[in-house]
């Protein structure tokens, strides 16, 4: 085989790979800019028992056991949007076989955001954004646990 056809067939080849890469970086990136995220707005509350979030949470998950209630006290410098914290968590939970979820929003005057779990009427920590998710699998099972002794 020539030179020339072997350079002809390198060039084709180079071209058919940064073809290639180019529609595998736009297709993957207007899939991922195509996805929305779940809006907060209609999940925020206000009501005179203090606190707001973490009573209502608490309410609906005695009402709801096999069922999750987050509330989220939004903090004044937040380094995620409500949205971002309702899509992210509401996908943890999905993966992890838990749909039944409610969330509660309120904003708060704290500067960081601050997350409680609430299962069957208790109370599962204060977590910030950096390890939030880490929780969800072992707050997912709980709620899942269909036991009458946990009811």
């Amino acid at each position: 085989m020539s030179q020339c056809k072997v350079l002809e067939n390198n060039v084709f080849f180079s071209y058919l790979v940064f073809l290639c890469f180019v529609v595998v970086v736009f297709v993957g990136g207007t899939a991922h800019a195509q996805e929305t995220l779940l809006s907060a707005k209609e999940d925020y509350i206000t009501c005179w028992k203090q606190p707001c979030v973490m009573v209502a949470g608490s309410e609906w998950s005695e009402k709801n056991p096999n069922g999750v209630g987050i509330a989220v006290a939004m903090g004044t410098q937040p380094v995620v949007t409500d949205d971002q914290i309702k899509t992210v968590l509401t996908r943890d939970f999905a993966v992890h076989g838990m749909a039944n979820i409610k969330f509660f929003f309120e904003q708060n005057d704290a500067p960081a955001t601050g997350i409680t779990f609430h299962i069957r009427g208790g109370t599962e920590g204060l977590f910030m954004i950096d390890n939030v998710r880490e929780q969800i699998p072992a707050i997912a099972k709980r709620a899942a646990n269909t036991n009458p002794l946990f009811q």
